[in-house]
């Protein structure tokens, strides 16, 4: 056996020995043996030239060499092809980076011997004959598309181009639809929009909505009342999540998507994500998919997750059966292939269907932070029992001798604002709303301040509430009666016909007489002519309850007027059920449920905080147009709108969209038919009128928190009250805009305040964005806390039969409101398939089930406003409703 032979048959024996050991490895990703790759890629590279010189030289060679050449290259590729594939590729780009994290995933610590037993030369005779020709025979890297081309070529014999082929079979190309778009750098993509023609757009800006039902699906509108642009696909999507601002090139025509109505839709890429608002966090169950473990997201609006090992509990890699029900928190760190995402295990939550786990799930993918304040952040902070000094006062307007109280819910705690009302000598009224002055404790850009405005809004859930703010701060600024409190007060001259002569702004000391309930005050109003003494009326001072019951006499009859006005004046009102669900204290389980009931006395508060907030907003837009926070409701979609109007009119309902006033007018035109039915139709026309309001409700867009810089002043209009200003100023204990408008305000008015240095149109922008989100995710953690401890009740009394009302039909579901809760609900009809031959059509644009029973030879049609029976209980595999269509009974009208 001459040298080269002697190298040749070394070389391909510990190629043998590498290709065994990654055979363990990707078997066993605990095995603790290391692999060089180096000396791996440079035998492989020796054996190559080796096979091409041998090739060449055939004629002058033994058959026998030849074939123990091929046996050796054919065998090492026949036995463990994908991993000498993964070796042979693992230097090319991505897939590079691939394979190192995997070595890195299973944590390889010792390197692999070769077989000595057939070695003639030792290790430094070898070494000085492959050190001699390394420059001939070894290649700096091993390139697969250079090693291609080389295979193509004429000096390359028949046979060698027949391994590397067998060779090339196990390397997957990398696909397109495998790998993102390229991203749109940021600042080059702002130039680019600016300069686009409006008339012929080839890239939309907007947030990323992601159907959480159909999550292929994701949507940015479209300006000029256009359909919406589809994203569809996790590629096309590009790495953006839920609610990020993003921008979408629009695809070319032939790309775009038919609809079942054979109208096409734009399509899109996104390009470019201009800023993340998804908090990239995500909570799901672990599933095995050897060689790694991925987490598969509870919310389907979120890609699957590789998770890196080193996160995982110790006790998983030996016992992952444990694991099977239980959620875990993940942060996801990168997103490079569309296929999944890469994360990093933060907690683990608990079992899944343990209420109190279900109940943090809510709050962590709403991004809730229910963290404890920092002690250092509070220590600036006066106690709740402070004693006002002197210069708290000073230069306050001392309204301690007026009759001033609060009007709230039974159990509420942060009590923000208060009223009074008193008769001036010339008939008319002074009334004042008085504001917790929380910024007089809360300063700007102050440590505690930047934590406030981070959490932004406090969340009020079933059986708990997170404060936005420090409980000691609360306490300390809450107008409990008794107490000299500071305030921050809006003060009206109002004539007997609600006509406003004149107001001002004003620092305040105010002292509550009594903290009255809306059950209270209703009582009062009701009976505005008893004077017997409410036993359970705490009052403080020297006032009465006489005293008390004028004031409110007469804020009742102002506020009457005021809300006839206003409507007339063409404000919009679309009301919704709103569930109330009762805790027991002890327990912490759900008891009963009933829906909130909108009284007098809420609407006589809610009619003076709207005139508070519009006066305030008014004055800020006049005194600093470009720096103020307002808060603005935009035009509903005209195109949303419309098709709403035309789906009601296919049953016979008439809506006028021309205006909010046309549109409050249509409405409550069916809320007043409600009234003037026999009682056997109340309800359902009561039932009828949710589906009305929830579908005005889809085609109207988000009230916003924004900077009064803007182009068009009309950006700023307050579409459903109908005014050209509104902003938040009457609730600084519960949400941070109104402490800024508060700041803002107190600058206008006071010679000695100057607005901060820093504020800017930029900086307003930045905290109505965080603001605007940060109450988004409140309101949805509010509706499925809401909806779980529903859930819970029903899973504790059993299954229940109940009525629903249709509110879309759709081709494999039915989308209901449940009567007697308004919550909305989703009834697969799969569920009962094996019962049921069912038809869907769309015959005058109206779509409809037609469902035959195939035990009884019902049959059942179904629309929208259809009443149908369904039984609720608790879904067998998650903590949600699960909602089963019952079939009708013979004679009964569904």
């Amino acid at each position: 056996m001459n040298i080269r032979d002697q190298i040749l048959f070394i070389m391909s024996n510990k190629l043998k020995s590498i290709t065994k050991l990654k055979r363990q490895q990707h078997k066993n990703r605990h095995y603790k043996k290391e692999i060089n790759e180096e000396e791996c890629e440079n035998i492989e590279s020796i054996l190559s030239k080796f096979f091409n010189l041998s090739m060449q030289n055939k004629p002058t060679r033994a058959k026998r060499k030849e074939n123990s050449i091929k046996f050796i290259q054919d065998n090492s590729r026949k036995k463990c092809a994908q991993t000498v594939t993964e070796s042979c590729i693992s230097t090319v780009g991505e897939q590079n980076k691939m394979m190192k994290m995997n070595r890195k995933d299973i944590n390889i610590k010792s390197n692999v011997k070769p077989r000595k037993r057939h070695i003639s030369l030792n290790k430094e005779e070898i070494k000085n004959k492959i050190e001699q020709r390394k420059d001939s025979l070894i290649p700096k890297k091993w390139d697969i598309s250079s090693h291609n081309r080389n295979a193509s070529s004429s000096n390359l014999c028949e046979e060698e181009q027949k391994s590397i082929k067998r060779s090339q079979k196990f390397v997957k190309p990398i696909k397109s639809k495998d790998k993102f778009p390229k991203f749109i750098p940021i600042s080059e993509m702002k130039a680019i929009l600016e300069s686009q023609n409006p008339i012929n757009l080839k890239y939309v800006e907007g947030y990323l909505r992601i159907n959480p039902k159909f999550s292929k699906h994701a949507y940015i509108n479209m300006p000029n009342e256009e359909n919406d642009l589809l994203i569809i696909g996790l590629r096309d999507r590009n790495r953006a999540f839920d609610g990020d601002l993003v921008v979408a090139s629009i695809n070319e025509e032939e790309k775009w998507h038919r609809g079942t109505n054979e109208q096409k839709q734009k399509t899109g890429t996104i390009v470019c994500i201009l800023e993340k608002i998804h908090p990239r966090k995500a909570v799901g169950f672990l599933k095995q998919s050897d060689p790694i473990v991925l987490l598969q997201p509870r919310d389907n609006r979120i890609p699957m997750i590789k998770i890196d090992l080193d996160t995982l509990p110790e006790i998983y890699n030996t016992k992952p059966s444990l694991f099977e029900e239980i959620l875990f928190l993940v942060n996801i760190t990168a997103w490079e292939k569309p296929r999944y995402a890469v994360g990093k295990i933060e907690h683990m939550l608990g079992t899944a269907g343990d209420m109190e786990v279900e109940h943090n799930v809510i709050l962590l993918e709403n991004n809730i932070n229910i963290e404890p304040f920092n002690e250092e952040l509070l220590k600036e902070l006066p106690s709740a029992e402070n004693n006002l000094t002197s210069t708290d006062i000073k230069e306050r307007e001392d309204w301690r001798h007026v009759c001033v109280f609060t009007i709230d819910p039974a159990t509420a705690v942060d009590l923000d604002d208060a009223v009074s009302c008193t008769v001036l000598k010339n008939g008319n009224y002074e009334v004042g709303v008085h504001i917790s002055d929380v910024t007089h404790y809360l300063k700007s850009s102050s440590p505690l301040d930047m934590e406030v405005a981070k959490r932004a809004t406090t969340v009020y859930l079933v059986n708990q509430v997170y404060h936005m703010m420090p409980q000691e701060l609360c306490k300390l600024c809450s107008l409990l009666p008794g107490q000299d409190k500071l305030t921050f007060s809006v003060i009206w001259e109002i004539t007997p016909d609600v006509q406003i002569v004149k107001h001002h702004f004003a620092k305040t000391i105010i002292n509550s007489c009594c903290q009255m309930t809306y059950e209270q005050a209703q009582k009062i109003i009701d009976n505005p002519e008893s004077s017997d003494i409410d036993d359970t009326l705490n009052i403080k001072g020297n006032f009465t309850f006489s005293q008390i019951c004028e004031v409110i006499k007469n804020l009742y009859n102002l506020s009457e007027q005021m809300r006839n006005k206003r409507y007339a004046d063409g404000a919009l009102k679309i009301d919704q059920p709103k569930l109330h669900i009762s805790i027991d204290k002890i327990s912490g389980l759900p008891t009963s449920y009933d829906i909130l009931e909108k009284m007098d006395s809420n609407r006589l508060i809610e009619e003076f905080m709207l005139l508070a907030n519009m006066t305030v907003a008014t004055h800020l837009y006049k005194t600093m147009p470009e720096y103020a926070l307002l808060r603005s409701h935009s035009y509903p979609s005209e195109r949303f709108l419309s098709l709403t109007r035309n789906i009601l009119q296919r049953f016979g309902i008439h809506l006028d969209i021309a205006s909010s006033r046309d549109l409050y007018n249509s409405i409550k035109r069916y809320e007043s038919c409600a009234e003037l039915e026999s009682e056997a139709y109340t309800y359902l026309t009561k039932y009828r009128l949710m589906v009305i309001n929830n579908l005005c409700l889809k085609a109207m867009t988000r009230a916003i928190y924004r900077s009064s810089k803007v182009t068009e002043v009309d950006d700023l209009r307050h579409y459903a009250l109908n005014v050209p200003y509104y902003t938040h100023f009457t609730s600084p204990i519960r949400r941070y805009p109104d402490c800024v408008v508060h700041r803002l305000l107190h600058s206008t008015i006071s010679l000695n305040v100057e607005l901060a240095r820093n504020w800017s149109s930029e900086l307003c922008s930045k905290i109505a964005k965080n603001c605007n989100w940060r109450k988004y995710y409140a309101k949805l953690a509010e509706e499925q806390i809401n909806e779980l401890y529903f859930t819970c009740l029903v899973n504790m009394i059993g299954s229940m039969t109940v009525i629903a009302i249709v509110l879309d039909v759709k081709q494999y579901y039915i989308e209901v409101i449940l009567c007697d809760t308004g919550i909305k609900a989703r009834m697969d009809l799969k569920e009962i398939k094996n019962r049921t031959t069912i038809e869907y059509t769309t015959e005058h644009l109206v779509p409809t089930l037609t469902i035959t029973w195939k035990e009884s030879h019902i049959t059942q049609v179904i629309t929208t406003f259809s009443i149908v029976h369904l039984r609720i209980n608790k879904h067998p595999n998650c903590f949600r409703l699960n909602t089963v269509l019952l079939e009708p009974i013979k004679n009964h009208d569904c």
